[in-house]
């Protein structure tokens, strides 16, 4: 039996959170579980009492077929599709005799219908499956379930909740059979968002019977309050930062981020239920007391800790981590947790490496790389842009080429090689893509209609060639496959002689003999050139001259990631946190300076997102080289570059060896090997 002889079943499209009820007589409650998938999003309650402490549950995924001819730009449907399902104990929640079981669905990402502008993304009406197995007996869900309209009116991942209190609950109706997802079940092992902790916020004023707060940094989650006469509404409006005049400035988040609640006049504590949002300030109305903010993430522990007498750096730390977070749900790494949310692969693959180095991410990660997997295009190689394949846009290169990055970096700090053997033909897959898409030795386009990036997020305008930014990430990552194949007994000198031709074909186009630059040395270009090993000790001199003179950034996403590594690899580890250090214009100073709590989307446009994690992907190098914990190939080492800059660092990181603490300055340092858990 199981969940593949249950039945689907659903409430009325037009309900927008139906609740669903069972009763069930118990025997005996010992050993009682259930394999449940509600989609979107559900929440299991038994005899009033919610079951579990997990939100937004299962996690995010390509349920199914969906018409796609109408998305950001047309691909060929070859999307593999999955559903989660999870899996609870009941024991604790039935009684012996009667029980009712109850459980209320919420549209999540299953019917996304209000923010379309990568495309049509909803999946279908809401809809249930379950079974339960108690006194030895199976009960599974068939239309003898019974269901009504709950107090949410309205739900939407994007544009918040709507709740009525007072609402009148009409006459309960059987279930209707639903159509199963496409998708095949399977079960949900990523780790689930939680209430993490909460924060009491300050508030700033009240005017016109609206209470303005500051929640005292940037997050992911929501706000709870109580209070409310009967009938009263209470709304909220949440936005990341003030405008000049003190008022929301909404404009950073993009979509309208709102919650409204009429009240019955109770004591009960008022949050939504299927919805979460990006922000730090917001608005409620007065008539409200006990209010708390909710920080909400995928339930992740750090494994980490930084300081250090420079400020920046400490910032650096601690906003990586804060945006990292924020943008930690349903088994998905999003951009930003407010406008997009979506699994972009170019964010995502360049954050892995840190994010799995100072957090217990590796079964979220080894999720989302199963979703980069699913959404490649079998017919073409193509990498979609976000994964789950929700539209959007990027670039073959360093968007694509999460399929090689991500697995990479899982098997460096897991060690496990049956990621590389599982990833493998995704990996040349992608390569037989890029070739495709390649001339005279340069990749140069992308899927029609679509976009091409190459760096993004540039000072001014990108000044990189895109052909020059992703043919360096496919030889790049040939020189990954290249190492991937020797760890798994594959051939491995036809990636290598790949890359070969094609760092050839990089400087017989972009190099200046007379300047001795790639692409005029513009935005890190020379940086992504030594990362091939095509610079010698004189551009290597001139790029430090660069950027030490320069004193911030001018780079993009990739380019300022590049740029900090081969820095810091090369001997340059002062022009390194020169740049680390600086509170010049177009710097980390200068967001820590303007009151940044989380890494901004761009150096230069305040009205973008100011909750990106992209730019945190340099922090890896805080531990790799300041503080010199490395454990490639097997081996924990620790031996930090030296530097000459008035600077001192501490830091603990646990490792798959060991946990490993340092503390130095630009004359001495020591370490200490220490048990295998954070003190």
């Amino acid at each position: 039996m199981g969940l593949d002889h249950a039945m689907w079943v659903r409430a009325d499209e037009a309900c927008q959170a139906p609740l669903f009820q069972k009763s069930v007589c118990v025997d005996d409650p010992t050993g009682a579980t259930i394999d449940i998938c509600g989609l979107g999003f559900f929440e299991l309650y038994i005899n009033g009492k919610k079951v579990s402490d997990e939100l937004f549950v299962p996690s995010c995924s390509d349920y199914g077929y969906r018409d796609l001819t109408r998305a950001y730009y047309p691909i060929h449907d070859t999307v593999r599709h999955i559903v989660y399902y999870k899996t609870y104990d009941l024991s604790a929640y039935l009684r012996r005799g009667d029980n009712t079981v109850e459980i209320l669905l919420g549209n999540g990402w299953y019917r996304q219908t209000e923010r379309c502008g990568e495309g049509p993304l909803s999946f279908g009406i809401p809809c249930l499956v379950f079974s339960m197995k108690i006194d030895g007996k199976e009960i599974v869900s068939d239309e003898s379930l019974s269901w009504t309209d709950s107090h949410i009116t309205f739900n939407n991942i994007y544009f918040g909740e709507r709740q009525d209190h007072t609402r009148k609950i009409g006459m309960a109706k059987a279930a209707i059979r639903a159509k199963a997802p496409d998708g095949a079940l399977a079960r949900d092992t990523a780790p689930a968002d939680k209430v993490i902790r909460t924060l009491t916020p300050k508030r700033i004023r009240t005017e016109n019977g609206v209470t303005l707060y500051d929640a005292g940094e940037n997050i992911s989650g929501y706000v709870t309050f109580r209070g409310g006469e009967f009938g009263e509404e209470i709304s909220l409006r949440f936005a990341e930062c003030l405008s000049e005049d003190g008022s929301l400035n909404t404009k950073t988040g993009g979509n309208p981020q709102q919650e409204s609640y009429i009240c019955d006049g109770s004591d009960r504590v008022y949050h939504p239920h299927f919805c979460y949002h990006g922000f730090r300030y917001f608005e409620i109305g007065a008539n409200t007391r006990d209010v708390t903010v909710a920080v909400v993430h995928s339930d992740i522990a750090l494994t980490a800790s930084f300081s250090s007498d420079n400020r920046v750096l400490n910032f650096l730390f601690d906003a990586t981590v804060r945006s990292l977070y924020s943008n930690m749900h349903g088994g998905v790494i999003s951009d930003c947790p407010h406008r997009e949310r979506l699994g972009y692969t170019g964010d995502g693959q360049l954050t892995a490496d840190v994010a799995l180095m100072i957090m217990d991410a590796e079964s979220f990660y080894e999720k989302w790389m199963l979703d980069i997997a699913l959404s490649q295009d079998l017919t073409t190689g193509h990498v979609q842009h976000t994964a789950p394949f929700m539209g959007g846009g990027g670039g073959p290169g360093g968007w694509g080429g999460a399929v090689v990055i991500v697995p990479y970096m899982l098997w460096r700090h897991s060690g496990k090689r049956e990621i590389l053997e599982r990833y493998y033909p995704n990996m040349c897959l992608w390569v037989r893509y890029m070739e495709s898409r390649s001339e005279g030795g340069l990749v140069v386009r992308e899927e029609e209609k679509g976009w091409c990036l190459g760096d993004w997020c540039t000072v001014g305008r990108v000044e990189l060639p895109p052909e020059f930014v992703n043919t360096y990430f496919l030889a790049k990552n040939l020189e990954r496959m290249a190492e991937i194949a020797e760890v798994i007994g594959r051939e491995s000198e036809l990636w290598r002689e790949k890359a070969r031709r094609l760092k050839d074909a990089l400087t017989e186009n972009f190099y200046d003999g007379e300047t001795h630059h790639y692409c005029g040395g513009v935005q890190g270009a020379d940086a992504f050139a030594a990362d091939l090993g095509l610079a010698d000790r004189r551009m290597l001199d001139a790029l430090a001259r660069r950027y030490e003179e320069l004193g911030r950034f001018d780079t993009g996403i990739f380019g300022t990631d590049i740029l900090i590594r081969i820095l810091f690899e090369n001997g340059y580890a002062d022009t390194a946190l020169t740049l680390l250090t600086s509170e010049k214009q177009y710097s980390f100073g200068e967001q820590l300076l303007c009151g940044e709590t989380t890494l901004r989307e761009h150096w230069d446009d305040k009205n973008a997102s100011l909750n990106h994690h992209m730019f945190g992907a340099c922090t890896a190098y805080l531990f790799r080289y300041l503080l010199g914990i490395h454990t490639e190939e097997g081996v924990l080492r620790v031996d930090p570059v030296p530097y000459t800059m008035p600077l001192s660092v501490k830091g603990e990181l646990r490792t798959r060896f060991a946990t490993v603490r340092v503390e130095r300055d630009e004359k001495t340092w020591r370490s200490e090997i220490v048990c295998d858990k954070l003190t």
